[in-house]
């Protein structure tokens, strides 16, 4: 586990901006291709198909380090909570890279993959408000989102209108991305005890 140190928590700021990078790099080419990599090889070829799945990956793969910096700086205020939503997370984070790794993104891994991160994020959120009203309630109302869709994408098919009214969980995923890594990066140098009162 990442401790809470200058070097980790720097470490895991620039690896969520990253994260937020590969995001906007996805969503670009997503858009580019008309949905193409959401549908995979067959309607964009094997280069970008792969070029798609290493980015979902990325996004995820690279937030996992910010995830422990967060564990670790939180625990002690509210050690079930954030153990619980922690755990959610990571699960979460794995479950999509498996799935983008694989080409193997189902409908109930979809769903599996929203519901946990709803829980990290509104777990992580609750746990960040008092010190951060800012990001705490920005994780806050991502989490809802990501449940919201997650319902959504569970009673599917639904009315395209009432689909779109999950849409703001895409861009504010990647707002939270690079929000995470300004927060971390710019608290350092920061200990362990002092991480949600001064670098989050």
């Amino acid at each position: 586990m990442i401790r809470t140190n200058a070097d980790g928590t720097r470490f895991a700021g620039v690896a969520a901006l990253f994260a937020g990078t590969a995001w906007v790099l996805w969503a670009v080419l997503n858009t580019m291709t008309h949905g193409g990599l959401d549908i995979g090889a067959a309607a964009v070829g094997e280069r970008m198909s792969r070029t798609g799945a290493l980015l979902m990956v990325g996004w995820n793969v690279l937030l996992i380090p910010a995830a422990l910096v967060l564990y670790t700086g939180l625990v002690k205020s509210h050690p079930h909570r954030v153990r619980l939503a922690t755990a959610c997370g990571l699960v979460s984070l794995l479950f999509w890279a498996y799935g983008g790794a694989t080409h193997g993104i189902t409908p109930a891994l979809e769903v599996s993959y929203l519901v946990l991160s709803a829980v990290w994020w509104c777990g992580i959120g609750i746990t960040l408000w008092p010190s951060n009203k800012v990001f705490g309630g920005l994780t806050i109302v991502l989490g809802v989102f990501a449940f919201w869709d997650a319902v959504l994408t569970a009673l599917e098919p639904v009315p395209f209108a009432l689909y779109l009214t999950a849409a703001p969980k895409l861009p504010l995923s990647i707002l939270w991305d690079f929000a995470l890594g300004y927060f971390l990066i710019r608290g350092l140098p920061v200990r362990a005890a002092r991480l949600t009162s001064t670098a989050i």
